[in-house]
């Protein structure tokens, strides 16, 4: 019996040099994440900065639009999970994408606090089946041995996205702008119409196309019979919910994903507090997207060398001291550092923290296990920034609840060295 390599033979363009399709697929990823992520998430600030000029909201009441928009996510990510596992990413990301569309529409014509409230609630549930969740259970499917890279480099969208779109996005809510109801207006009709054409470029898995991940095919030639095989290293669902491990990552995962709900939500008001107009506040925060694109590489490398655990620990306290920091920031040159010091811990955590699943549980119910993880980490986003604002309209400052926060991500960021991978004890 002898095992050899042979290239693949498809491209869906019929170019000489033949490119795996689950790179295009990052690629497809990568733009999802800036189209979706953007105004969604790292748009948040520059949306509530807008209503409160507008309406006089409070910060706190503003905030629990997004907790409640987080709750709902947690709430959801399972049943997205399922459908993906079931029907495929490509459907589900059809209608997340027509789903945010009808939520930015709805938020166009916002007169008060339950209408922003209801608004914001489509639009995150919109978010949790059209963007990240999805794709990153396609990424899943299509890689093995690149697996976090190409999270890595699919996560670079929302980097990206935030860089050239939050500071574009700060300029055109103002009323020297286009204004918040325009935009939002806007935005919903362009998530409607793209929602069919990006669904169909989108691929389930590499077997609707003859291939295995990577892009190569392992031929075990025994006498006259050729097969092509591979090893898994999937479990079923409901043993996977009875580890301990599962559980132990979606919370450590959830206290470090709650900083970055929290410096959403209220970074650019923080800097706006703080001397920094909301303008250069979005640049500032879009900095840090871009810087923690390059970030989510590094992480992706890593990743595939050294193990996951391991990284995110690391990662996590260095964004854990990022979100400290923040409250020192007075001027633009202090504000470079946060970049680097956020940004890395922030960008590399992200392909580490989805990977170390694929990792440690296989493909087949990789949707669900995303999607149960979302619980415990969605419900942790939607704490964090109401805390935030609750004790800014106490104390007049976020110090504290930074300070706070950050305390509660570094011990989740320790306790992922108690994540071991349950394939050790399998084989």
């Amino acid at each position: 019996m002898k095992l050899t390599e042979s290239p693949t033979l498809f491209s869906p363009f019929k170019w000489r040099h033949a490119v795996f399709y689950g790179w295009w697929l990052v690629v497809i990823t990568i733009f999802l994440n800036a189209a979706t992520g953007s105004p969604v998430f790292g748009g948040v600030g520059v949306w509530i900065d807008a209503l409160e000029q507008h309406f006089g909201w409070s910060r706190a009441e503003l905030s629990l639009a997004f907790s409640f928009g987080q709750l709902e996510s947690g709430l959801a990510g399972p049943v997205v999970g399922i459908l993906v596992d079931r029907y495929g990413p490509k459907k589900i990301v059809f209608s997340g994408v027509t789903i945010i569309g009808l939520g930015f529409l709805i938020f166009s014509q916002t007169n008060n606090l339950w209408t922003f409230y209801c608004a914001y609630i489509v639009i995150m549930l919109g978010a949790s089946a059209g963007g990240w969740l999805p794709m990153m259970s396609v990424i899943n499917n299509w890689f093995d041995k690149k697996r976090t890279m190409a999270m890595g480099l699919g996560g670079i969208g929302f980097s990206v996205g935030s860089f050239f779109l939050v500071p574009l996005l700060a300029w055109l809510v103002q009323p020297e702008g286009v204004g918040w109801r325009t935009t939002s207006l806007s935005l919903g009709i362009f998530f409607i119409l793209i929602a069919f054409p990006i669904s169909r470029l989108i691929r389930n898995s590499p077997e609707e196309l003859g291939e295995i991940p990577d892009g190569r095919v392992f031929e075990v030639k025994d006498s006259d019979r050729s097969v092509t095989t591979r090893i898994d290293n999937d479990f079923p669902m409901m043993t996977i919910i009875k580890m301990p491990v599962f559980w132990v990552l979606a919370i450590c995962n959830g206290t470090s994903a709650m900083l970055i709900g929290t410096m959403t939500v209220h970074l650019i008001l923080a800097l706006k507090d703080q001397g920094i107009s909301v303008q250069t506040g979005a640049w500032i925060w879009g900095a840090t997207m871009l810087f923690s694109g390059a970030a989510q590489v590094l992480g992706g490398y890593l990743g595939d060398r050294v193990p996951k655990n391991l990284s995110l620990c690391v990662f996590g306290i260095i964004q854990a001291l990022g979100v400290i920091y923040a409250t020192f920031i007075t001027s633009v040159y202090m504000a470079s550092i946060f970049v680097f010091i956020y940004g890395l811990g922030f960008g590399a955590r992200i392909p580490l923290g989805t990977a170390i699943r694929g990792e440690y549980f296989g493909r087949k119910a990789f949707g669900r296990v995303l999607g149960v993880s979302m619980l415990p980490m969605m419900t942790l986003m939607m704490i964090g920034p109401w805390v935030a604002g609750f004790m800014f309209d106490h104390y007049g400052s976020y110090d504290r609840a930074f300070y706070i926060l950050a305390s509660v991500a570094l011990v989740g960021s320790v306790g992922f060295l108690f994540c071991k991978n349950p394939n050790q004890s399998r084989s």
